[in-house]
């Protein structure tokens, strides 16, 4: 009896060992093969998707604007940007070749990227905003967020959606595979008006978000691994392996974005395209400039007040600036110097400046205001209520109000100055530049 109660035993534990397999998060080298490493992946210790584990710079504006009138009519997108996986999908950044999970070669069909809103909080992902598809309320009255898992192009939703890692998305040594960061999506994040305030939390005037709920999360399923994430599950109920498997999520918490509300302005007309005459190297060398003007307008609602102050509860500053949007621009002034101590840009360089074939270099363009004094440019938006030094102005400093009705109009004059810069070597070209003209609260 006894030697076959043993027997028993002997097959039954054989048994559970070759048919159960299990994926693993992979936190160091030590759980990769010698074949991975000899591939050039890496492990390393890794935070799963916390509350407040997301990233921080993710590209949003310093300041989100919120017209206290009709500016801003429902499912105005008041601010976007395409957050990267690796670089802001958690607060430690991953490497493309960091390996987060491993899995048997079996498991090759029973591997998915999940992805969701936060459908357990009614200020991040629980109620949708039926006036923007695909878009679910936030902390912030008059505020929508929707999110869009860029490979495969779907809106996040409340209930959780999937799609297969598939053999180009991963390493296999013949015995495991293994994920890297690499396999998970980017997502790009949109901020929308909308007229409902069904659901909020906040309705300041001024407000850094500080609301700790993401509005969304990546995660990972595998055998053994967020079992109840399933295609169609609940987000607000199905949420095993939160937060330590789930490598994403995805959150204006603590990025700095801060909303403004009151009386707003906005771009009425500008011209899109300048153009500076013709002028030679020999002519800009010897002090020479090619110049052009153009006018800007703006309309502001009645009461918008000008200044470049840092908004208050009860004072929503508004600014004028020119934004240098091309980085490359941007890294080339630079890295030549060309920054005021606030770290705003005293020139415009072409778009390409330093790498683009036939582009002329050792110029740049100057731009003026109607009293002939040149004006800093912004080089982002991530800074804001730091005055003329970081490129912003007070709109009435470089507009004159022109009209007053419903709305007041504004027109500023400006001059485009094409000019060599000081000790760098001429080489003629072309000079293909790019301004975005910008006004926004404080």
């Amino acid at each position: 009896m006894t030697s076959r109660i043993i027997l028993w035993l002997a097959v039954l534990l054989f048994g559970c060992q070759t048919a159960y397999s299990a994926c693993v998060r992979v936190t160091s080298a030590t759980t990769l093969s010698q074949a991975a490493r000899n591939a050039g992946y890496t492990a390393t210790a890794w935070n799963g998707a916390c509350d407040t584990c997301n990233g921080r710079n993710i590209g949003m504006p310093g300041v989100i604007s919120l017209s206290s009138g009709t500016f801003q009519p429902p499912g105005t997108l008041l601010a976007s940007s395409s957050i990267s996986f690796l670089s802001q999908g958690a607060q430690t950044a991953f490497t493309a070749n960091q390996i987060l999970f491993r899995c048997a070669v079996a498991d090759a069909s029973s591997l998915f990227e999940m992805y969701a809103t936060n459908g357990d909080s009614g200020y991040a992902g629980m109620y949708a905003a039926s006036e923007i598809d695909g878009a679910y309320y936030s902390y912030v009255r008059n505020v929508a967020v929707r999110l869009t898992h860029l490979k495969s192009g779907a809106y996040f939703s409340r209930y959780w959606q999937g799609r297969q890692l598939t053999p180009s998305d991963w390493f296999s040594d013949g015995t495991y595979i293994y994920i890297p960061a690499s396999a998970f999506s980017d997502i790009l994040m949109e901020v929308f008006r909308i007229d409902s305030t069904t659901w909020y939390g906040n309705a300041y005037n001024r407000y850094t978000y500080l609301y700790s709920q993401p509005h969304g999360y990546t995660a990972f399923k595998g055998p053994g691994l967020s079992a109840n994430v399933t295609e169609g599950a609940d987000s607000a109920t199905k949420y095993e392996g939160w937060p330590y498997d789930w490598p994403g999520t995805w959150s204006l918490y603590a990025t700095g974005v801060t909303f403004v509300r009151g009386a707003s302005c906005r771009v009425d007309d500008f011209p899109n395209v300048v153009m500076l005459p013709l002028i030679t190297a020999n002519q800009l060398r010897q002090g020479g400039t090619s110049r052009a003007g153009f006018s800007v307008t703006i309309q502001c609602e009645s009461g918008a007040l000008s200044s470049t102050n840092v908004s208050t509860l009860t004072a929503a500053n508004v600014s004028m600036g020119f934004l240098v949007n091309k980085p490359a621009a941007v890294a080339a002034a630079q890295s030549l110097g060309l920054v005021t101590s606030g770290g705003g840009l005293t020139w415009l360089l072409d778009n390409q400046y330093g790498t683009g074939a036939g582009e002329a270099s050792g110029v740049g363009i100057r731009i003026f205001n109607s009293r002939g004094q040149a004006i800093n440019l912004l080089p982002d938006l991530t800074s804001y209520g730091t005055g003329n030094p970081r490129g912003w102005y007070a709109f009435k400093e470089l507009t004159t109000k022109v009209s007053t009705g419903s709305t007041e109009i504004y027109a500023g004059d400006f001059t485009a100055s094409l000019e060599a810069i000081n000790q760098q070597p001429i080489t003629p070209g072309t000079v293909n530049a790019q301004l975005q003209i910008m006004v926004s609260f404080q």
